[in-house]
């Protein structure tokens, strides 16, 4: 899901399971709060995240449980967003470089 109104990016426990990455005892460990309350969440740094054309490379993301009532792998939150120079288009529900 992509949320302007989420400052980050966080993935389902689950799902980043599948490809390998888990929780280690260095990992930091952090509360986060947002509209369906609050949770814990611990960081990851990973060497790419894209979506689509837009990407970034070593970028931290956050990695919880997300039981928010709906079934949902994750959120791409502004800290991506920017980073990336995004531009949402609305009227043609794209996404895609500002640059492009």
């Amino acid at each position: 899901m992509l949320d302007t109104g989420s400052a980050g990016v966080i993935f389902a426990t689950d799902q980043i399971m599948t490809i390998g990455l888990m929780y280690e005892p260095e990992d930091t460990v952090h509360r986060i709060r947002g509209v369906g309350g609050t949770e814990f969440v611990f960081t990851k740094r990973v060497d790419n995240l894209a979506v689509g054309e837009l990407q970034v490379n070593d970028f931290q993301i956050e990695i919880g449980m997300m039981d928010y009532g709906f079934n949902i792998d994750g959120i791409i939150g502004m800290d991506f967003l920017v980073q990336v120079g995004a531009t949402i288009d609305l009227s043609r529900l794209e996404i895609y470089s500002a640059s492009k």
